[in-house]
């Protein structure tokens, strides 16, 4: 994808607000992906060496996996990391690339936000039936408290994507003329 600003650090005081929210969720996002991560370590090393796992540990990398993918999504959205098929468009020109682009981040905010509804309805019902892990009884609702807001910040991501794309597909069109 060749959209401006794809690498850059964006230019608007918005996309700068998005930028820096997106970065602290990916960062948070990687420190449960690497607490997890060592919680295997130690619980596997914990089975080989004393037959004495972690209890629970299964469930708390579930949970902690969970909210990190989520949190991964509004930065690589931002920084233009999904994949890409240009087989179809390679030959289009930059406006129309633009364009396709512009509908691609709207129609990706609009499942964004409507996961980012539903997970809360979702998370709202763990929390009043009292939904636990199985092992350990931890809370499954905390959980959705890292993903309802990561899919929130991703919607607003794409929809920032999008204006900028279709602004900058005004702007290339314009200075063609």
């Amino acid at each position: 994808m060749t959209a401006p600003s794809n690498r850059a650090a964006p230019s608007d005081p918005v996309g700068a607000v998005l930028r820096r929210l997106s970065v602290a969720f990916a960062v948070l996002g990687g420190l449960l992906l690497a607490g997890g991560a060592l919680l295997t370590v130690v619980s596997v090393t914990g089975r080989y060496l004393f037959s004495s796992p972690i209890a629970g540990d299964v469930e708390l990398v579930e949970l902690s996996a969970g909210a990190a993918i989520s949190a991964f999504l509004p930065y690589c959205q931002l920084r233009g990391g999904n994949v890409i098929v240009d087989f179809f468009t390679g030959g289009m020109s930059e406006r129309g690339r633009m364009r396709l682009d512009a509908l691609h981040a709207l129609i990706f905010a609009f499942c964004a936000g409507l996961v980012a509804w539903r997970m809360t309805l979702g998370g709202v019902d763990t929390y009043l039936t009292n939904d636990e892990t199985m092992v350990l009884g931890v809370p499954v609702w905390i959980s959705y408290v890292v993903m309802v807001p990561s899919f929130g910040l991703l919607c607003l991501v794409c929809l920032h994507g999008a204006a900028v794309r279709m602004l900058s597909g005004i702007d290339a069109a314009e200075s063609a003329r």
